[in-house]
């Protein structure tokens, strides 16, 4: 059974980069009250307005990414690239020229100027060393950058499938999740295929670990090892490539050309799916459970883990214990002390100067608090 890159509908119920100045951030760890979260954007209900940021409207975001202090925002159902800075939200890139019944802009692919490209459905952006960002476009099985003055494919024709290749030649199966790597490499999950793959500084794509479109459940060699619907990496200072393996309910971790399982070990499937039984405890390595984790950074040694199905987020140590950091396990909206905090479906988190933000996803909201990973693994007496 395929998600496509979006939850299980059963856990459901509920740039330009010319504007990137350390001089000029949007807020800081000091405007963060200690143990509370607070929204920083953004809020229930889907919407379009940019402005200040206590009067921007965002339609399901999905991704973000952070960099001194100014955060882009992948608007998924909005199509949008979007860039909170300075304290105010504007559109880099994407155009909605038709809306749907619910007041969404139509997807399409298209590249062209900032403002006359088109996205479908993006889940994941990231700054890139040059200013520039790229975006996973999702439905439009494809990897594009946000440049200067033009959005272009990096690689992806818009037609699903697997194939490695050259710039415009490679083929890819909904998205989700996308990473820095040394000299330019972009790591890419590549969720409807149960891969990783990573597209070289010139375009071209290659199979990093997996077995292209064959899901499962298998540590080893990285490419024979199993993914299930892997939706969102991350790249750790020593060279490992964490992944939140949505479907296996796992954190797993490729280094050395070995994928190993550093946390959640639920061994059940979930009713009568391919999927493992999700749950929620906390815990060292297999003790661990997630449900459909979506989004994963670095916090210095420490991986975070927007656990969406949960309604939290998780804090994992180098030593594969799992903590609950932020939120309360039930859907809802509401800010506060962090871990009586409610978030609904959070998608993805960026962590920047001990401060950690999150994708409030079901919300449609930007939220933070404060997160010393040092002092969190001092507490945890790994430190």
């Amino acid at each position: 059974m395929k998600r496509k890159g979006k939850l299980f509908t059963a856990i459901c119920s509920g740039t330009a980069a010319v504007l990137l100045a350390s001089n000029m951030l949007c807020f800081s760890q000091a405007a963060i009250p200690q143990d509370q979260m607070i929204t920083v954007t953004g809020a229930p209900g889907n919407g379009c307005q940019d402005g200040m940021k206590e009067h921007a409207w965002f339609a399901s975001p999905k991704g973000l990414d952070i960099k001194e202090g100014t955060v882009a925002i992948a608007d998924t159902d909005n199509n949008l690239i979007r860039n909170l800075n300075g304290g105010r939200v504007i559109t880099m890139a994407g155009s909605r020229p038709s809306l749907d019944a619910y007041g969404n802009g139509l997807g399409g692919f298209r590249d062209s100027g900032r403002s006359r490209a088109l996205f479908h459905g993006p889940s994941d952006c990231l700054f890139l060393e040059d200013g520039t960002i790229a975006v996973v476009d999702r439905d439009n099985h494809a990897i594009r950058v946000v440049g200067k003055s033009w959005v272009y494919t990096l690689n992806g024709t818009g037609t699903e499938g697997y194939e490695e290749g050259k710039p415009g030649t490679a083929k890819f199966s909904y998205p989700s999740g996308i990473a820095k790597g040394l000299g330019g490499n972009i790591y890419v999950a590549d969720t409807g295929n149960h891969c990783i793959r990573v597209i070289s500084k010139d375009g071209s794509t290659s199979l990093v670990a997996g077995v292209p479109g064959q899901g499962g459940l298998r540590d080893g060699a990285a490419q024979e090892a199993l993914f299930l619907e892997p939706t969102a990496i991350v790249r750790a200072q020593d060279g490992s490539i964490y992944v939140a393996d949505s479907g296996n309910q796992r954190i797993r971790r490729i280094k050395d050309g070995q994928v190993t399982t550093i946390a959640g070990g639920s061994e059940e499937f979930y009713l009568d799916t391919e999927y493992r039984q999700p749950g929620f405890a906390d815990g060292k390595g297999q003790e661990a459970r997630f449900w459909f984790p979506e989004g994963i950074c670095m916090a210095g040694q420490v991986v975070i883990v927007a656990d969406t199905g949960n309604h939290v987020i998780r804090a994992v140590s180098p030593e594969g214990v799992v903590r609950t950091i932020a939120g309360n396990g039930e859907a809802g909206y509401e800010d506060g002390p962090s871990k009586k905090a409610m978030l609904n479906r959070p998608g993805d988190v960026a962590w920047e100067d001990n401060t950690l933000y999150i994708m409030d996803s079901g919300n449609c909201a930007l939220r933070s608090i404060t997160f010393d990973p040092d002092k969190w693994l001092e507490e945890l007496g790994e430190k």
